[in-house]
């Protein structure tokens, strides 16, 4: 997490609500981004707190499960 705080990349608590229509999802490489459904646009910070986030190894383990 060293890396992230460093490059301007707190690690956000995953429990931080979303606003109604706000979605998080993850990209395949473990970048967390957000999509506003009202809007249809997404966004790499969070709607409130202003934060990105990165769920390191989430898809490796998805994809290793689904292969086996």
């Amino acid at each position: 997490m060293a890396a992230l705080k460093y490059a301007g990349m707190d690690d956000t608590d995953s429990e931080d609500e979303l606003p109604p229509g706000w979605e998080e999802r993850s990209t395949k490489d473990g970048w967390v981004y957000y999509a506003n459904h009202d809007e249809m646009k997404t966004q790499w910070e969070h709607p409130k707190t202003g934060k990105k986030k990165r769920c390191a190894g989430a898809w490796e383990t998805f994809t290793e499960q689904r292969s086996l």
